[in-house]
């Protein structure tokens, strides 16, 4: 056991005030979330502490401690807290900035900024910042401003506020670690002045290859320009890994900079002697990478290690590789606390840990086959991160195993050289031959992973607790050093199985954050109805991207779905329905809104019918009242005033419990009639944040609170109501979710 202390040449109190620093940091983040299990873990930190004799170690500790949980909250200040006021939001701001990204959409270019002036303040570059602007390709082009270009313009800026749905990627968390706070659009009688720098590229395969985002992948980690379906199935694979720089591209730059400089040694004499020459050339080497790949949590904590195993090798000291990652970890927090909120830290982390656990376990047992050893190093690294892969991925890949076994020889060996080698080529020689000759090859790999479209080789399972993530996480470390540990993940294993496997009979109502749009699931019994889909832009939908990953996640099978009529944010997802085989679902669209039906087992569908058509599409609008036992909700659609008169007569909506609210909450709407008519207990309204019709209606707001009538938005993450045969309640993922550093 000694070494999981690494006690050994180093005092103790040195690695425990790392481990108080780090835990300081972590409960800073998430205390006001969670904070009876991280004051259970910070009691039991402290009692720990105080049982240490010595009360030099004792201070030292807790003052790490204590340093953690306040050094998120002075960070915060310094980086992040960069807002605009109400005023300065209702007004154009003056922005100068530097172009860091441009992604290219059906009808807007967007710019990723970062600023240097933002109105009447000057932007330090330590600031976390970054504005997002919207050129509209009827005024622009493709040549109006490039990357690495500074821009002067002005905009109207506006939070950026992400959807947040159940079990699904919180892009909240992405976008404040990265600083991306606020949009805006550009028009063509804006102020926009371009100022163009000789931009000197990464390479010339960027502009030249048809392949130019896999070079950008393997060599950078970036990934924003890789095919959607080439995305999809590379983590269905589990070889994501491979386009995240890593301890192995790290190593694979380390080696190639380290023997051309120690061989060009040893051809001149004079600088044979000069032993620390490739060390220094090889790190400056990996410096270099390390910005190029925008200093990711890997990349960094591969640099660290690297420098920690040069400086052994220098001195002629041990190397330790639990020292070296323990250092990592107190450097990556140092170099930003806010780590913990992305999904590379944790994978990254991890996956070291496990390695170092089994090459332990090959001296233990004293495999010497190579083959045999990287099979074991493998096996646990699959084994340690598939609870973290459920975690934030609901599944894990079946096959990824298998896969890396082929696929990480093959890339450190062949992909990853050969298109480093091309790319200094290129550079060097200022020519494209290189690249041309290695298309062939790049062609051939694309279209063998591609050939995995439809192998289904990922396998969904519910979502877990991150509390469970973590004991499982721990038991299956612990696994690589003792068999004992079977006793702690096998239980561990039997309740998550269990729990998922449970099928709680109870009616849950989903109204997911699909921006500016409708959709709300109900589903009992792992059966589902879906009213309304989303909206759908040029290939986007959030059919694909929130409302089939629901269904995923929960284990739900789709029975029905009810449109409610023919507008983009109520029915542009359709298309996606039936391309995934949904078809046979489709319901009471349009003329066939007519139904009395148990579709989910003792729950009743009915719609509301029209006595005469309505001019308006709007209020012809599919309405349906949900009743199940003693609960009863109300789907509106875009009904407007005169289609709520007509309803006002019907016994059948009155003394409902949850609303939707009819068109979003516009004052077109929610008469007061029709509010004392249908007298709702809830009502929910389906918006975005900072939309331009400022929906839901101030009036219509201040008319259900006059009647008290309980309300929530979308804007705040999606809603859940879970009814059971007694009683229901409501909450929001924002309400479940309420991290400190967040303001929207």
């Amino acid at each position: 056991m000694d070494r999981l202390f690494w006690h050994r040449g180093i005092h103790l109190p040195f690695w425990q005030s790392i481990a108080c620093f780090v835990l300081g940091c972590i409960l800073s983040l998430f205390l006001l979330n969670t904070p009876v299990f991280f004051l259970t873990i910070t009691l039991v930190v402290l009692v720990g502490v105080l049982t240490i004799s010595n009360l030099k170690t004792k201070i030292v500790v807790i003052s790490a401690l204590l340093f953690g949980l306040a050094y998120p909250i002075i960070y915060y200040h310094c980086a992040y807290d960069t807002h605009l006021s109400y005023i300065e939001l209702q007004q154009k701001q003056l922005i100068k900035g530097k172009v860091e990204r441009i992604d290219d959409y059906l009808y807007t270019y967007r710019l990723s900024v970062k600023p240097a002036v933002l109105g009447t303040e000057k932007i330090a570059k330590y600031k976390k910042l970054t504005l997002q602007l919207y050129l509209t390709k009827q005024s622009f082009d493709k040549n109006t401003v490039r990357i690495g270009d500074t821009i002067t313009t002005r905009a109207k800026l506006k939070p950026i506020v992400p959807v947040v749905n159940e079990g699904i990627f919180d892009r909240r968390l992405y976008n404040f670690y990265h600083g991306i706070k606020y949009k805006g659009s550009i028009s063509n009688n804006s102020l926009f002045k371009v100022t163009r720098e000789d931009n000197k590229q990464r390479a010339r395969f960027l502009n030249f290859s048809e392949y130019s985002w896999l070079y950008s992948a393997v060599l950078f980690g970036d990934t924003s320009k890789m095919p959607r379906d080439f995305k999809h199935i590379s983590r269905q694979l589990g070889i994501s890994h491979l386009f995240a720089v890593s301890g192995l591209h790290m190593t694979i730059v380390f080696a190639f900079s380290y023997w051309i400089i120690r061989v060009c040694c040893l051809l001149f004499n004079k600088f044979n002697r000069l032993k620390v020459l490739p060390l220094l050339v090889g790190i400056l080497s990996c410096a270099l990478y390390l910005h190029f790949s925008n200093y990711a949590t890997s990349a960094q904590r591969a640099f660290i290690m690297l420098c920690a195993f040069c400086i052994c090798w220098q001195i002629n000291r041990a190397y330790i590789g639990y020292r070296a990652l323990m250092f990592a970890l107190l450097c990556v927090f140092i170099f930003n606390p806010f780590v913990p909120l992305t999904v590379g830290f944790y994978f990254s982390f991890a996956a070291v840990l496990s390695i170092l656990l089994s090459l332990d376990l090959i001296k233990k047992f004293k495999i010497r086959s190579y083959l045999a050893k990287f099979f074991v190093v493998q096996v646990a690294i699959t084994i340690t991160l598939i609870p973290v892969t459920v975690f934030f991925f609901n599944g894990f890949s079946i096959y990824s195993l298998f896969v890396n076994l082929i696929a990480i020889p093959f890339f450190s060996v062949v992909l990853m050289p050969g298109i480093l080698l091309v790319s200094l080529l290129s550079a060097l020689l200022q020519t494209d031959l290189f690249i041309l000759l290695l298309e062939p090859l790049l062609a051939l790999i694309v279209a063998s992973i591609n050939e995995f479209n439809d192998i289904g080789s990922w396998l969904n399972l519910p979502s877990i607790s991150w509390q469970l993530t973590v004991l499982l996480l721990i038991s299956s470390l612990l696994l690589l050093y003792t068999s004992y540990s079977l006793y702690l993940t096998l239980p561990l294993m039997v309740f998550y199985l269990s729990q998922a496997s449970f099928n709680q009979e109870q009616l849950v109502i989903r109204v997911l954050d699909v921006g500016h749009g409708l959709a709300v699931l109900l589903s009992y019994n792992n059966q589902a109805v879906l009213y309304d889909v989303g909206a759908k832009y040029s290939d986007y939908s959030y059919v694909k991207s929130v409302i089939l990953p629901t269904l995923r996640i929960n284990n739900l099978r789709l029975m029905r779905t009810v449109i409610s009529h023919d507008d983009n944010d109520h029915s542009g997802g359709l298309t996606h329905i039936i391309e995934n085989g949904k078809l046979s679902t489709i319901s009471g669209y349009g003329k066939a809104c007519s139904f009395k039906a148990n579709w989910l087992s003792n729950i009743t569908f009915e719609s509301i019918s029209k006595n005469s058509m309505f001019k308006s599409d709007n209020n012809n609008s599919c309405v349906v009242l949900v009743t199940y036992k003693h609960f009863k909700l109300l789907l509106t659609g875009d009904i407007e005033k005169k289609r709520e008169q007509a309803l006002l007569n019907d016994r059948r909506i009155a003394d409902i419990d949850v609303l939707i609210s009819p068109h979003h909450g516009s004052n077109s709407s929610s008469t007061d009639a029709f509010i004392k008519h249908t007298n709702p207990s809830w009502v929910l309204h389906s918006v975005n944040a900072y939309n331009r019709w400022k929906f839901p209606s101030l009036k219509v707001v201040e008319r259900y609170a006059s009647n008290n009538i309980k309300q929530l938005a979308t804007y705040h993450g999606a809603i859940k109501v879970s009814v059971t045969d007694t009683n229901y309640a409501v909450s929001s993922q924002k309400q479940l979710k309420n991290y400190w550093f967040l303001v929207d």
